[in-house]
């Protein structure tokens, strides 16, 4: 059963605060990140279903 979208959904204005810049190209969590890329290396990436 396909459910269909309403074309008068009305979404309230996202805005998106300029101090958060500063953590643009850094790393928060380096322990976390060298986790999932051994996992990744080891396992590789799971396969996607292609949905239409």
């Amino acid at each position: 059963m396909k459910t269909e979208k309403s074309k008068n959904i009305k979404l309230p204005p996202i805005t998106i605060d300029k101090k958060l810049e500063r953590f643009k190209d850094k790393n928060l969590f380096p322990e976390k990140l060298a986790k999932t890329q051994e996992i990744i290396a080891k396992y590789g990436l799971p396969k996607t279903k292609n949905q239409t």
